[in-house]
């Protein structure tokens, strides 16, 4: 599998075995979130179900199709031939080698996506691209569709809307290329202690601190458009002149805004390296801003400031002025010659240099003069000799057209290439739009900074669901995991909120290792290299899967994959068979994960057996019984 961002050249690969479910195929899908798709000319039956199913119904995807005898995606030779081709016409040649070294199948598809990207002028992007990396990465956590779906990260599971998601929750952004960017950290939670600390660090000086800058910096990401997008848009050549001034603006002020040398600094190394990188373009910025007049955006004739830069725009214009100054001097030569003293030019629906002369006066008109137009009280009049200098004036206009649109193509390809360090720009106000934001989530009431350990633990005190506190009040609990108690076996009646228990758990967790704040009056937390999720019991008919085959594979996927750095929940784990077959399930796959997996697993049951389990293993799980109590109201 290979992605592409023709917006921003990345490019995200990965090749994985997957099960006939295609759970890693949809995982990728969900977190990559595609708006088109490549897909060979013949699919299996499973991917083909998969494909179909995200091609349906509200953000469809759009699915194309390779030609049925494409030799890129299966010719390696033919695939390395065409890679190379393409980026020796680079300036930046040296992406080639790194990109020889992807296994060979990666090459084939990349090849075949490059060749599709063409046919729409969509590629050169990639000349430049120095982000090529593997979707699975471990200084990130992994997780896998059914946790993005379960835990609702991106969408709730009632309308598969936003609002009511976890990201919904820590999204207060500012600009749309910083949204963006808090997508992708809310999708890949840090596995790197060192990393995650600079950025709760960040947050946490953001939170209290009273720099100057802070207040500079939410002003100025109130008011960007979004760059990121522009600055793609000029580097395809797409821009308009508006759009143009509106990026140059932009990057103008936030590199202005902020001077390394006057302004205090952070304690944050994160914070000081991220604000110091925006003056580093100003210069350029500057440069090109100084080119052009934004008060005639809408003519590129008078766009430019520069003369010396594009000389034959001014000639053109002096060779216009120069036609329109022998046709008022034709004007006078004409009033001399009819004795109509006050003859004019006058310009009527578009049409311009007409002399009006007024009916009664018209024997003193010429006869070769070419009638326009008239009323009943004036006819309007072209002399040859103003045809021919209307003509000559209209080659000289369409050449000054011409000029100016080539001066303002070359004016965004000199631009293009300083688009990576715009960009590395642009990437550093996100990230800082993206801290803000999860300030803005820090500061709600009753949150607390995490501490991260490195040893096996997790002990939250009084955490609450960070989604439904939003929309109800909610009962706080603690949770606590370690070594020594490694398994939580739940139950407790429906209904009776064990589903939003482990769901806050997880939830906790992910959002420590975001760099969030949390719901809770203390949190410690250690690091988790996964977050898997095994929650509900319905039929999944669009892809014609059962409950019961979905609970087996989902559960042989986790138990595969899982290590003891991972947290596992398991929710009602056999309701999708008969009762004996799915206690014996459950009990086995219980024991499995206390004995070998050894990950934090939270079980939640209603299987007596499973508690006998939980006994037996006293050293590593615990049972643990939820219940409500329902307060009668005695009003009437």
């Amino acid at each position: 599998m290979v992605a592409v961002q023709p917006s921003t050249g990345d490019i995200i690969y990965d090749t994985f075995e997957d099960t006939f479910m295609r759970n890693e195929l949809e995982t990728r899908l969900l977190h990559i979130e595609p708006s088109e798709i490549l897909v060979p000319h013949v699919l299996s039956t499973p991917t083909e179900k998969l494909i179909k199913h995200l091609s349906t119904g509200e953000g469809a995807v759009r699915i194309e199709q390779m030609p049925l005898n494409d030799t890129l995606s299966v010719d390696y030779n033919a695939a390395v031939t065409f890679i190379s081709e393409f980026y020796s016409k680079s300036e930046k040649a040296e992406t080639l080698p790194a990109i020889l070294e992807l296994p060979d199948i990666v090459i084939k598809v990349l090849a075949a996506l490059i060749r599709y990207l063409k046919e729409f002028d969509l590629s050169s992007m990639l000349h430049i691209s120095k982000r090529i990396s593997s979707f699975v990465s471990k200084s990130h956590m992994l997780m896998n569709a059914n946790t993005l779906i379960n835990l609702e990260v991106y969408r709730n599971n009632i309308n598969n809307k936003e609002e009511g998601s976890l990201f919904s929750v820590l999204d207060h952004t500012r600009t749309k290329f910083g949204q963006r960017q808090l997508r992708k950290w809310v999708g890949r939670p840090l596995v790197d202690i060192e990393k995650l600390n600079e950025r709760v660090d960040a947050i946490n000086e953001l939170l209290i601190s009273s720099n100057p800058k802070k207040n500079k910096l939410l002003t100025l990401l109130k008011q960007l458009p979004d760059v990121e997008k522009g600055l793609c848009r000029i580097y395809y050549g797409r821009s308009s002149p508006a759009e143009l001034v509106q990026v140059l603006d932009a990057l103008l002020a936030a590199s202005s805004l902020f001077s390394t040398d006057v302004e205090p600094q952070f304690k944050s190394e994160l914070l000081n390296r991220l604000f110091n990188a925006l003056p580093s373009i100003r210069h350029d910025v500057s440069h090109y801003r100084e080119m052009i007049d934004p008060t005639y955006a809408s003519d590129k004739t008078k766009f430019f400031k520069s003369e010396a830069k594009w000389p034959d725009i001014p000639r053109e214009k002096n060779n216009i002025k120069f036609v329109e100054g022998l046709l008022y001097d034709h004007l006078e030569e004409l009033k001399t010659m009819t004795n109509l003293s006050n003859l004019k030019y006058v310009e009527v629906a578009g049409i311009e240099f007409l002399l009006e002369v007024e009916n009664t006066k018209a024997k003193s008109v010429p006869a070769d003069w070419i009638k326009i137009s008239g009323t009943k009280a004036v006819s309007r009049f072209h002399s040859r000799y103003i045809i021919q200098q209307l003509k000559e004036r209209e080659q000289h206009k369409e050449r000054l057209l011409l000029l100016a649109e080539k001066a303002f193509k070359d004016l965004l390809g000199e631009i293009s290439e300083k688009y990576e360090s715009f960009r590395d720009v642009v990437s550093c106000l996100a990230q800082l739009d993206c801290l803000l934001s999860l300030v803005a989530t820090a500061s709600q009431a009753n949150y607390v900074r995490p501490q991260f350990t490195e040893e096996r633990k997790i002990d939250v005190k009084q955490g609450r669901h960070p989604i439904i506190e939003k929309l109800t009040s909610y009962v706080s609990n603690d949770i606590q995991f370690s070594d020594s108690q490694t398994t939580m076996v739940l139950t407790g009646p429906n209904m009776g909120g064990k589903s939003s228990y482990i769901r806050q758990i997880a939830l906790i967790c992910m959002m420590g290792q975001i760099g969030s704040f949390v719901p809770a009056e203390s949190a410690t937390l250690c690091m988790l290299d996964a977050i898997y999720t095994r929650m509900g019991a319905s039929d999944n008919m669009m892809r014609g899967e059962s409950t019961f085959m979905v609970e087996l594979h989902e559960t042989s996927d986790i138990m595969r994959l899982a290590t003891p750095r991972s947290l596992v929940i398991l929710d009602e784990l056999g309701r999708g068979t008969s009762t004996h077959d799915g206690q014996a399930i459950a009990y086995a796959v219980l024991q499995h994960f206390i004995q070998h997996v050894q990950s934090f697993t939270v079980f939640v049951t209603h299987y007596p057996s499973l508690s006998q389990l939980a006994a037996q293993f006293s050293d590593k799980a615990n049972n643990y019984y939820m219940d409500y109590i329902e307060e009668e109201n005695n009003e009437e």
